[in-house]
């Protein structure tokens, strides 16, 4: 349920932006260098973790004092600091996979970020593709080297006010993405796609300090 929740804030103020925003047309590459001027930074926040292992209801995690930094447009990035990866193993099967995830210490990793269209009136809509955390674990007497698959489907629509004031994600504080699953090679180790079922998934929100 909590999932749900979170996932409708995030449609209902996309949604918004949307219909109060109807005609958007393609930036060139002198606009999305100042865009990107415009939301770059270090940001301040709390990761909430919300899983389930398939048997038990979510439960939610937070870690405070957390942080992201968005790059200008020369690397067109957005910096996870510090991912809790060990929390995973709350919701993998293989006991032993889950031993050796506990142990690992949290992780940097990075998403390309991108501008989808910018509007007459100078809004934009923002988004980033995920991307791949790679680990190395020994497990079950030998080395495993594994690939998180991440996937995160919501973009953001800033207005051309909360740019200009230096604040491009004041009214939407949340940061999405999920796991989709481990793998190791081409092989799925274990699958974490299961949204509306609650049935072993894990989604990260990452939320904006005030």
């Amino acid at each position: 349920m909590m999932k749900k929740l979170f996932f409708a804030l995030l449609t209902v103020l996309t949604l918004t932006a949307c219909n109060n925003a109807p005609v958007f047309h393609g930036m060139t590459d002198q606009q999305k260098e100042s865009y990107g001027k415009a939301v770059a930074g270090v940001y301040k926040g709390t990761y909430i973790i919300v899983c389930n292992d398939g048997s038990t209801d979510d439960k939610v995690y937070k870690i405070e004092d957390s942080q992201l930094t968005v790059t200008d447009y020369t690397m067109h990035s957005v910096l996870f600091h510090d991912y809790p990866v060990s929390m995973l193993s709350k919701v993998v099967t293989d006991p032993e996979l889950a031993e050796a995830l506990a142990e690992v210490p949290n992780v940097d990793f990075v998403a390309d970020y991108h501008f989808y269209e910018w509007q007459d009136n100078g809004d934009i809509n923002w988004g980033f593709n995920m991307t791949a955390i790679p680990l190395t674990l020994h497990y079950s007497g030998a080395d495993h080297h594994l690939l998180l698959k991440l996937r995160s489907a919501v973009y953001f629509h800033l207005t051309k006010s909360e740019l200009d004031a230096g604040t491009p994600f004041v009214n939407q504080r949340i940061i999405q993405f999920e796991i989709e699953g481990i793998y190791e090679g081409e092989s799925l180790v274990q699958s974490l796609d299961a949204w509306w079922t609650n049935n072993n998934d894990f989604i990260t929100y990452f939320q904006l300090a005030e």
